[in-house]
């Protein structure tokens, strides 16, 4: 097996703000030791950046994939526009406290989790920031929008990882929870693998669904 896992709403629970996640320890210490068992064929793939993918989850020793594949196996440069469009989106959303910017390398989240109502604002500002962007596209989350690179998905993350070692010649198991997902699921499908949703808001592209981060633990204990 080449095990490929989601972070946030898979391994760890969603928390009201992106910094604000608990990652419990027995988790990297159990996706150090699955790694070990299977010859380092164990990736993370989030749409974190890669720097908090390993301040999170680098101690336990996994590979890591970023900003939804953008940063795959290391750290992007960051790109100068998305720091004047961070700093743009900041004074926009001054009217609807709790509406978050993210910035990440090469990207930047919009978040509206303590603002629910802001999301109408939200969706206009990055619908505007997808226009002013050609080379960027919009994904969506839960109550999240996210501005990434044209081409860089979680499925393509997968693809390219599967052609090395070595996650070469093995059969692709995906977990994931949200949309974001979806491309990384139908990859490891259609490579001859599995994909486990995680919750019921991607279960139709999937071959097992589980409850909770909990039960992800709970079976990556049993592999």
């Amino acid at each position: 097996m080449a095990l490929f896992l989601d972070l946030d709403g898979t391994l760890i629970e969603i928390a009201p703000t992106p910094d604000a996640v608990h990652v419990p320890p027995e988790l990297l210490q159990v996706l150090s030791a699955l790694s070990a068992r299977l010859g380092g064929a164990l990736a993370c793939v989030s749409g974190r950046a890669f720097g908090e993918l390993e301040r999170l989850v680098g101690s336990s020793g996994i590979a890591l994939a970023g900003s939804h594949g953008a940063e795959l196996l290391a750290p992007a440069l960051p790109d100068p526009r998305i720091a004047r469009m961070v700093r743009e989106c900041k004074d926009a959303l001054q009217a609807w406290p709790g509406a978050l910017v993210e910035q990440k390398p090469c990207g930047l989240a919009l978040h509206w989790r303590l603002a629910p109502a802001a999301e109408g604002a939200v969706r206009a500002l990055g619908a505007q920031l997808a226009q002013q962007l050609a080379t960027h596209h919009l994904k969506e989350g839960k109550m999240v929008l996210e501005l990434v690179p044209q081409g860089a998905n979680k499925g393509s993350a997968l693809r390219a990882l599967m052609q090395q070692p070595p996650w070469r010649g093995r059969q692709p198991v995906f977990v994931g929870d949200d949309y974001t997902d979806i491309s990384a699921m139908q990859a490891a499908r259609a490579l001859g693998g599995r994909a486990i949703a995680v919750g019921p808001r991607v279960a139709e592209h999937a071959d097992a669904v589980f409850d909770s981060p909990a039960q992800v633990l709970a079976w990556l204990q049993q592999q």
